[in-house]
């Protein structure tokens, strides 16, 4: 029987057609204060393999991380899934990214797949984690439907003890990890459906899953033999999400607009001695305006919204660990476009424009803090001198608000401005 097998298997290796691609990408961040290196990983190894054989698709996207100061590879699936073509549409099962939205770097729809936080300043599905998922999309006239099941939720991947990561966690006194309870109910389910009115392209969706950041739910009191310990128990809130999203061209301009509604609640059931019964609403949005300029210069504005409309319940202050009441300036959103906690209100700004036959390709940014002071302005560099080869030259600077006590993001992001240096081939 063994001996057959590979007989059985020749008719459909000789029908079937095999596509790869991928890169092998050294790079490097390098601290613009004093030219020190920033140790973190990246990805030296990012492949494609994808097998069809007639109605049928397998996809594969793994990975191999690595990071100079401490060089172990680590070889990371990223997506493994299958792919069936019928006359309606299309069905998806396995590990896969799936992305939601309309407008570019920032969607508050898009909310399926986890974020991978070591890659939050890279853009599109870089940034995305896989999950074991199922997907149905139906073609229909003018219509696309799309419906999604993830039967186990998938966190954002933080990041702990990172020293040159601004945003890093530190578990030297309290590793939250050892206290996040597991979800009872894990099942999430998402809806999006796309029409074409005339020029434009609307969508509608909505999501009814956990978050993706933790949050603190509740507390216990332990008597270990002398005195009481306070145990602080973390989850992830039942958040439902109602989106829409359009895409219109008026003449030379592109509009892009997204919107999300989120209503948000501590769904836990524990027996803790203090359960937190957090309740909250609020909304994200973004617009986005692109216009090829003079000269093959491409522009874009994008302007940054998040709103919190209410918050009810109970937390607990951090700082001074108190029981406290929830409103609207302790609440954090447990789920939604990262961008949204830099600033309330924020503007983005990119200017990019190809050279020397598109060898060449500059794009300049700006991120600025609309309601206090902070701002990122960023300028990166691709010259490619032959073919499939890529020389990348990138910097970020940083500026905060000038002051050390404040509690101004943009404060701790000043040490993160770098210069980024990388060799792609891609094949």
């Amino acid at each position: 029987m063994k001996q057959l097998f590979p007989l059985l298997l020749t008719p459909l290796l000789l029908n079937a057609q095999i596509e790869y691609s991928g890169s092998i990408h050294p790079s490097n961040l390098y601290r613009i204060s004093d030219g020190s290196e920033i140790s973190l990983p990246f990805r030296l190894v990012d492949m494609k393999l994808g097998y069809t054989w007639r109605d049928f698709d397998i996809k594969t996207h793994w990975a191999i991380e690595t990071r100079w100061s401490d060089p172990q590879f680590t070889s990371n699936l990223r997506e493994a899934y299958l792919v069936w073509y019928p006359a309606f549409g299309e069905v998806r099962l396995g590990k896969q990214i799936i992305v939601w939205g309309a407008t570019d770097v920032n969607n508050p729809t898009d909310n399926l797949s986890a974020y991978n936080y070591y890659y939050l300043f890279w853009q599109g599905i870089d940034r995305k984690i896989g999950s074991l998922s199922a997907a149905i999309l139906v073609y229909w006239k003018n219509w696309q439907i799309e419906m999604i099941v993830i039967p186990e939720h998938q966190a954002n991947q933080l990041v702990f003890d990172e020293p040159d990561f601004p945003i890093s966690q530190s578990t030297d006194y309290f590793d939250p990890r050892k206290f996040i309870i597991d979800i009872s109910d894990p099942l999430e389910l998402g809806i999006r459906t796309q029409m074409t009115i005339g020029r434009s392209d609307i969508s509608l969706s909505y999501f009814r899953g956990h978050d993706r950041f933790f949050s603190v739910l509740g507390l216990d009191y332990k008597p270990p033999g002398r005195g009481i310990t306070q145990l602080t128990w973390l989850g992830y809130r039942l958040t439902e999400i109602w989106g829409a999203d359009v895409v219109s061209f008026w003449g030379d301009l592109t509009f892009r607009g997204e919107t999300a509604y989120f209503k948000t609640i501590n769904d836990y059931d524990e027996s803790w001695s203090i359960s937190f019964e957090s309740k909250a609403e609020y909304i994200q949005y973004v617009l986005q305006a692109e216009y090829p300029g003079p000269l093959d210069i491409s522009l874009m504005g994008q302007f940054i919204g998040n709103t919190i409309l209410k918050a009810n319940g109970e937390t607990l202050d951090r700082t001074t660990e108190q029981i406290v009441s929830l409103d609207k300036d302790n609440f954090s959103p447990g789920i939604g476009t990262p961008f949204a906690m830099f600033a309330d209100r924020s503007l983005l700004l990119t200017a990019g424009a190809t050279f020397m036959d598109e060898t060449l390709k500059m794009v300049a940014s700006s991120f600025i803090n609309l309601e206090e002071e902070g701002y990122m302005l960023g300028f990166t560099a691709d010259y490619s001198p032959v073919d499939n080869w890529h020389v990348e030259l990138g910097i970020n600077k940083f500026v905060g608000d000038g002051d050390p006590d404040s509690d101004n993001v943009f404060n701790l992001l000043e040490d993160f401005s770098h210069v980024f240096i990388g060799l792609k081939y891609s094949f």
